[in-house]
């Protein structure tokens, strides 16, 4: 019995990996991806770190 569940848990890893990866990539708020919208508070969040340290101070 041991042996036959010896890959259980990589496939069940596997599973779990694709469903995260789909429920990224999905069509959500408006059609935006969660992926999509994590990428643009990253870039107004980079956007606003350059401004400010472009600010004399």
């Amino acid at each position: 019995m041991k042996k036959r569940q010896h890959g259980q848990a990589y496939v069940e890893y596997v599973v779990g990996a694709v469903f995260v990866v789909g429920a990224l990539f999905a069509p959500v708020f408006g059609g935006d991806s969660a992926i999509g919208l994590l990428m643009q508070a990253f870039q107004a969040n980079q956007e606003s770190y350059i401004w400010a340290m472009s600010v004399p101070g």
